[in-house]
């Protein structure tokens, strides 16, 4: 996992922000013109109007002090979309504007968070993030680590998962790494998944959760044992399987786990410790029946008989 990020401290890094945005909307003209207007309806706080009035300026007068006024109003009116168009006319002409807009940004990241937009939010914050890559987003980590999970973005989940591990208070830890272990399992990293499971029930000891990340664990174990054996490592692929059967979970795996074992073992000559691995599928089975029942009995009569095993 990353290690703490350095960087400005986030209330102190939006003050900064808020200065940037505040500064450019100073100084109103003496005459009553629109802008004008518009700055005295800002200064009331009546967004609407003002945003209004900074438009019908903006038909006559494209300097980018208005400009900005009028994606500034977007922005604390709502309008992410409208706000970023500006915006980007904006930057094209001066990049000076770049923080006032990464602040305006962060701002509506927020307000999306706050209604459950979680579209709203991570749109928000791409915007800033491609004006201002090393800035933090502490706050929104967890919220965009799961959003990206949702849609299946598993680098840029993975990667606000591991800013969220590194400042998420102590009892929100295990969730994350809960969340992280499935994220990689769903990818096909089952090894990556073992370590984060297990690192989650090295805070989680008891409980349904517990019993759930176990299954988990034994689930991507099995597959790993056989894909261990198909590469030729059999210590690793023994140790894949018998943390299968220690867990005794998947419970329905647990027969095909001892099955494994005994393959695995038939592979390097071990025929003694193979039979008792067959044996235990005979044992475990409620009917004394069934195709792999069938195959471990085969194996057993095979090994115990001399015959040669396919």
């Amino acid at each position: 996992m990353n290690a703490r990020r350095r960087a400005l401290p986030w209330n102190s890094f939006r003050m900064l922000l808020l200065a940037a945005a505040i500064l450019p909307l100073a100084g109103c003209r003496d005459s009553e013109t629109a802008l004008a207007r518009g700055d005295q309806y800002w200064a009331d706080a009546d967004y609407a109007n003002a945003l209004a009035e900074y438009r019908l300026a903006m038909r006559s007068d494209q300097s980018e002090e208005t400009l900005a006024r009028v994606a500034h109003a977007y922005a604390q009116t709502g309008q992410y979309e409208r706000a970023k168009e500006i915006y980007d006319e904006l930057i094209e002409q001066s990049v000076r504007w770049a923080d006032q807009a990464v602040f305006d940004y962060v701002a509506l990241a927020g307000r999306a968070l706050e209604r459950s937009d979680r579209y709203g939010m991570a749109s928000a914050v791409e915007s800033a993030q491609a004006l201002r890559p090393g800035i933090p987003f502490e706050e929104f980590a967890i919220p965009l680590a799961r959003y990206y999970a949702s849609t299946a973005d598993p680098v840029r989940a993975l990667d606000f998962y591991e800013r969220a591990i590194s400042t998420a208070p102590d009892d929100t830890v295990p969730a994350l790494l809960f969340e992280i272990a499935e994220m990689h399992e769903s990818q096909g990293n089952c090894s990556e998944a073992i370590g984060f499971f297990r690192a989650f029930r090295t805070r989680v000891r008891t409980g349904e959760r517990a019993d759930e990340a176990n299954w988990h664990i034994g689930n991507c174990s099995f597959n790993l044992a056989r894909r261990s054996r198909q590469d030729g490592d059999v210590e690793r692929a023994l140790d894949y399987i018998d943390t299968v059967i220690d867990l005794g979970l998947p419970q329905n795996l647990v027969d095909e786990a001892w099955f494994e074992r005994g393959e695995i073992l038939l592979d390097v000559g071990l025929r003694d410790e193979a039979i008792t691995a067959y044996r235990m599928v005979l044992d475990l089975s409620r009917t004394g029946s069934g195709q792999l029942v069938e195959r471990a009995r085969r194996r057993i009569d095979e090994l115990r008989f001399g015959r040669s095993v396919p």
